[in-house]
C-alpha cells in the first residue's frame, strides 16, 4: 500500500506544480473545452469492456483471470470500431449542442482517449491483481511526467485547446508499452488458457457486472461529467472552465491518494476473502481515519482562503474558480475519505448497489439540472446546490458501506 500511494503521489504532485504554469499559457475557455473532452472520455469508456475488467484481482488461478482479461481484451476490440462510426458521424453534432463546436475537429482524439484510457485500465487491474504497487507507482510518475511536458511544451508553441486534450490524453492512457512488457510472460499463456468455454463460463459467472456494474458506472460517469457539460452549455465555456479548474484542483488529492488507496484496499480485501469480515471492517476503518486525517487541514484552508489562494497560484483571472472551490471543498472531503471504500461493494458481490446509487446520483443532477433551467438561477447557487446534494450523497455512501462491513461480521 505504501508504495502505490507514494508512486501516486509524486505522479500527482508533479501535476499539482505544473497546475501554475498551465493556468498561465491556457485561458479559461481552453479548460472548458478540456473539461468537456475529459467528460466525454470518461462517460463513454465504461462501455468499452462492459466493466468486465473489474472482475480481474478475483480468481484465485491466474488462468481464470486471464479469461476475464481476454474477454475484457475482446470486447474493447469490438466497440472500438462502433464508437468510431458512431464519433464520425455525430460526434459534430453532439458537440455543437453542448455548445463547443471548436471541439468537433476533435472527435478522433476522444475516440483515441477512451480506447487507450481503457485498454490502461484493463493492463492496471492485471498489475494490481499481481501486486506489482512499485511498477504502478513508477508508471504514475511517468505518466504525469509525459502528459504535463506536453500540454506545456505545446501551449508555449500556441498548440492552446489541442496542447490540452493532446497531453490530457497522454496521462490518462500512459503505461499501455511498460505494463505490456512486464506481464508479457503472463500474456504469452492466454492462448494455451482461454477457450471459448471458459470465455462463457467467466461472463455468465460475472453477469453482474454488466448487468449492473456497467449501468451504474455509466451513471456515475455521467453524474460526475455532466454539471461540466450542463455548465458548458448553460453559462459558457469561460465558467464550465472556471469551474472545471476548481473541481480539478479538488480532485487533486482524490486523485493523488485516495485512488492510490482505493487500489490498495481492493487488493488487499480481495486477497482476504468473504471469510474474514472481521479484517476487512478493520481495514475500512483504517483506511478512512487516514484519510479523513489527511484530508481535514487542506477542506478548512479552502473554505475560508479559496479565492485568495486560487488567485495568488493561478492568477487573477481563477478568482471564480477560487470561490467554487471554497464552496465545494465539503463535498471533496466526504468523496475522498469514501469514494475508496465502495470497493467493498465488489467482494461482497454487491453489484446492484452501485446501479442504485448510479441511479440516485443521476436523479438529484437531473433535479438540480430542472431547478436551475426552470428558476434560471445564477451560477454561484448552482454551484452551491450541487455541493450541498453532493455532500448528502457520500455521507450515505458512506453509512451504507460501514452498515455492510458491521452486519457481514456479526453474521460470521
Amino acid at each position: 500500500m505504501a508504495k502505490l500511494a507514494l508512486g501516486s503521489i509524486l505522479g500527482r504532485a508533479i501535476s499539482v506544480v505544473t497546475v501554475p504554469i498551465l493556468s498561465r499559457i491556457y485561458s479559461p475557455a481552453d479548460y472548458g473545452m478540456l473539461s468537456v473532452y475529459t467528460s466525454l472520455v470518461f462517460i463513454l469508456q465504461p462501455i468499452m469492456t462492459l466493466r468486465y475488467l473489474v472482475g480481474i484481482p478475483l480468481p484465485k488461478r491466474d488462468e481464470m483471470a486471464l479469461n476475464v482479461f481476454a474477454l475484457s481484451g475482446l470486447l474493447l476490440m469490438f466497440f472500438t470500431p462502433v464508437l468510431a462510426v458512431l464519433l464520425g458521424l455525430f460526434g459534430p453534432q453532439m458537440l455543437g449542442l453542448l455548445s463547443i463546436p471548436e471541439l468537433a475537429p476533435w472527435w478522433w482524439l476522444v475516440l483515441i482517449g477512451v480506447v487507450a484510457t481503457s485498454l490502461a485500465e484493463l493492463l492496471n487491474l492485471w498489475a494490481t491483481r499481481q501486486r506489482a504497487y512499485r511498477l504502478i507507482a513508477t508508471n504514475s510518475i511517468v505518466i504525469m511526467i509525459y502528459g504535463e511536458s506536453v500540454k506545456i511544451i505545446l501551449g508555449l508553441l500556441g498548440g492552446n485547446t489541442f496542447g490540452l486534450l493532446f497531453g490530457q490524453m497522454i496521462g490518462q492512457s500512459g503505461g499501455i508499452f511498460r505494463f505490456s512488457r512486464a506481464f508479457a510472460e503472463d500474456f504469452r499463456r492466454i492462448p494455451k488458457v482461454v477457450t471459448l468455454r471458459r470465455l462463457r463460463y467467466v461472463a455468465r459467472y460475472y453477469w453482474a457486472y454488466p448487468a449492473f456494474r456497467l449501468p451504474s458506472q455509466f451513471l456515475l460517469a455521467f453524474a460526475v461529467q455532466a454539471p461540466l457539460l450542463y455548465t458548458a452549455g448553460l453559462y459558457g465555456v469561460d465558467v464550465a472552465g472556471q469551474l472545471g479548474m476548481a473541481l480539478l484542483t479538488l480532485a487533486l488529492p482524490v486523485n493523488l491518494i485516495g485512488g492510490a488507496m482505493g487500489k490498495a484496499y481492493y487488493a488487499e480485501i480481495a486477497r482476504l476473502g468473504r471469510s474474514r469480515p472481521a479484517e476487512i471492517l478493520a481495514a475500512t476503518k483504517k483506511v478512512q481515519q487516514h484519510l479523513f486525517l489527511i484530508g481535514i487541514v487542506p477542506t478548512v484552508v479552502l473554505m475560508f482562503f479559496g479565492p485568495t489562494l486560487f488567485t495568488f497560484a493561478f492568477g487573477a483571472k481563477w478568482l471564480d474558480a477560487g470561490r467554487y472551490a471554497a464552496v465545494l471543498s465539503t463535498y471533496t472531503l466526504l468523496q475522498f475519505t469514501s469514494a475508496p471504500l465502495m470497493q467493498l461493494l465488489n467482494i461482497f458481490n454487491r453489484q446492484g448497489m452501485f446501479l442504485i446509487f448510479g441511479l440516485g446520483r443521476v436523479a438529484l443532477i437531473l433535479s438540480l439540472f430542472w431547478v436551475v433551467l426552470h428558476l434560471k438561477i445564477s451560477v454561484d447557487s448552482y454551484v452551491r446546490a450541487y455541493g450541498v446534494i453532493m455532500t448528502t450523497f457520500y455521507a450515505i455512501i458512506t453509512g451504507y458501506v460501514f452498515l455492510l462491513a458491521s452486519r457481514a461480521k456479526r453474521i460470521r
